[in-house]
């Protein structure tokens, strides 16, 4: 770990020694591959915002797209690239795998990037989904390179969670209430909170996938407002006004929704803490909500799903594990059968959100892992295990 820090700050050190070396690209459009000069096998996709010129050092933002698919991986990012002027680059080839593999694939494309094209050191961020996210997450707080880190659907692997010696860069969690990962974000964030590293959390109503663009701008939208905090960027009055506008009015509208919990999320979003009167505002409304009867009920459904989601998570883990080591099922597959059944009917309960969205959590976080664990056994070989996995799978998927 400590030679990648090293490594990507020699980079940064050295980079404005070398000239744009590239052809200059199209503006405005994703060049879908690039290759990477010392090992051509290696590509990236690049987009540069249409008011990029190549003499005025931009924004920049690694990517890393869990399958490797680097237009997929730079579309959520369009419209903030062109609101903010940012330079987006996103990895062909870095995709889920081994961490070791994929932190030499990204210093490649580091040395690559940050050698041809013309960037301001402090304004690099860097982020991904899924896998990818973990990546971006190890290189943020391990580096103390990149202003700022935009993890969406995950957050640290459990051993890169340590306090770095600098914690000065921004961190934005985005996560669908229905995503797998949705409690480990959450619990992510206490933890950031707790490490005292200015972060936010994004939640919105949708399972595992990337954020939509304009979900992303207002990721973004936060990144400005951290930046104008640090004199990163000079404070732009028209666009803290839009912010502000954005926030409130989504804020109003989860709240006559009966939104609590999330309204507050939002409205603190809008707080710049420049002492503003609207800050004042939004600290209000946030303290009115606080006071409510409707929040304080929302809380105690929160945790009460939350409990009952470990209770499940705990008992579908344990008798997996179980009858793994002896790969069939002590009931004919009838214990998991009845299982799915029950998440399913809790799935479409219309009537209740929470449960119906911590169904939808449970069971694509069970069919997952079932999925990856029979493919680690059939790459070892266990073919018994893998058949039980493959059977096991075939139940959740049929039934889900």
């Amino acid at each position: 770990m400590k030679n990648t820090v090293y490594y990507i700050l020699f980079l940064f050190v050295t980079a404005f020694g070398y000239t744009q070396n590239k052809q200059l690209l199209q503006t405005g459009v994703i060049i879908d591959s690039v290759k990477i000069t010392t090992n051509p096998a290696e590509s990236y996709a690049i987009y540069f915002p249409k008011k990029y010129d190549a003499k005025t050092p931009l924004a920049l933002v690694f990517i890393f797209e869990p399958g490797g698919k680097g237009k997929r991986g730079i579309e959520p990012f369009i419209l903030a690239a062109e609101t903010y002027n940012y330079i987006l680059v996103c990895s062909n080839t870095l995709r889920n795998g081994p961490t070791q593999n994929n932190i030499a694939i990204a210093n490649r494309l580091f040395d690559d990037v940050l050698q041809a094209y013309s960037f301001d050191v402090s304004q690099l961020y860097i982020s991904g989904f899924s896998g990818g996210a973990r990546l971006a997450s190890f290189f943020g707080i391990s580096t103390g390179a990149f202003q700022g880190v935009i993890a969406c659907g995950a957050s640290f692997n459990g051993t890169d969670k340590f306090i770095p010696p600098s914690n000065n860069f921004s961190y934005v969690g985005m996560v669908g209430d229905r995503d797998m990962n949705y409690q480990e974000m959450i619990e992510n964030k206490a933890w950031l909170d707790k490490a005292k590293i200015v972060n936010t959390l994004f939640v919105a109503h949708v399972e595992h996938v990337w954020p939509k663009q304009s979900e992303m701008l207002r990721a973004f939208d936060w990144l400005e407002i951290q930046a104008y905090r640090k004199n990163i960027r000079p404070k732009n009055d028209t666009i803290i006004k839009r912010i502000y506008d954005t926030n409130l009015r989504i804020a109003d509208s989860l709240k006559a929704n009966k939104e609590m919990v999330l309204s507050v999320n939002v409205y603190e979003k809008g707080i710049t803490l420049f002492n503003t009167n609207e800050d004042n505002i939004l600290r209000a409304k946030i303290a009115e909500i606080k006071k409510s009867r409707e929040y304080k009920d929302e809380i105690a459904k929160i945790e009460k799903t939350k409990v009952l989601e470990n209770e499940i998570l705990d008992k579908l883990s344990l008798r997996f594990d179980q009858e793994l080591k002896s790969a069939k099922s002590n009931s004919s597959f009838k214990f998991w059968k009845s299982e799915i059944k029950d998440l399913n009917v809790m799935k479409l309960d219309g009537k209740n959100p929470l449960v119906q969205n911590m169904a939808i959590r449970v069971l694509y976080w069970f069919q997952v892992l079932v999925y990856e664990v029979g493919q680690e056994n059939k790459r070892n070989q266990q073919n018994d295990k893998f058949a039980y996995c493959e059977e096991l799978y075939k139940i959740i998927t049929e039934t889900n």
